[in-house]
């Protein structure tokens, strides 16, 4: 699910918990425990969002420190924790013009071929994961991304960048 279509689940939900309650919206966002989880969710995910939009407007040196550091994070993340965080991640970079988000996978596939073959592993099977549960158009706006970031690549890495790729998102 992108960051949009979890943001209208969230609204719409929201808007049906309001709707049964006599108070007003306000003071149902006050009271409502479910609704203030929404709100955090909500917010949490629009900055993700924004963050992402941020990263795809820097220069690619920039871009690359910053990643770097998030793939840093990531890998020494526990599973779920991992899994979690670079699903947000993802889902922020879902949500980018075309041309973005195509900007920010390739600095992801860069700096994960440069990775040692262990954190590079963790990475993957975390993507593996969470690719898999995807559905097809999301595969797609996904594959298209990985093969315009690799077309610049000689042809055995670009092949075999495709490749792994490919494997995920069966």
């Amino acid at each position: 699910m992108t960051a949009r279509e979890e943001l209208e689940k969230l609204a719409k939900e929201c808007e049906e918990c309001a709707g049964k309650d006599v108070v007003s919206f306000e003071e149902h966002f006050e009271k409502c425990p479910a609704c203030q989880e929404r709100k955090a969710k909500a917010e949490k995910l629009a900055q993700i969002a924004d963050m992402m939009q941020m990263l795809a407007s820097k220069p690619e040196e920039d871009r690359r420190q910053i990643f770097s550091a998030r793939m840093e994070q990531f890998s020494s993340l526990p599973e779920d924790k991992r899994i979690a965080a670079i699903t947000d991640m993802l889902d922020g970079i879902a949500e980018l013009p075309e041309e973005d988000r195509i900007k920010v996978v390739k600095t992801r596939i860069d700096l994960m071929a440069k990775l040692p073959k262990e954190k590079r592993e963790i990475l993957m099977g975390s993507l593996k994961k969470i690719m898999s549960s995807w559905p097809e158009e999301r595969k797609m706006m996904e594959r298209h991304a990985v093969m315009a970031a690799t077309q610049d690549y000689f042809i055995l890495k670009r092949m075999m960048i495709r490749n792994m790729f490919k494997k995920m998102l069966m």
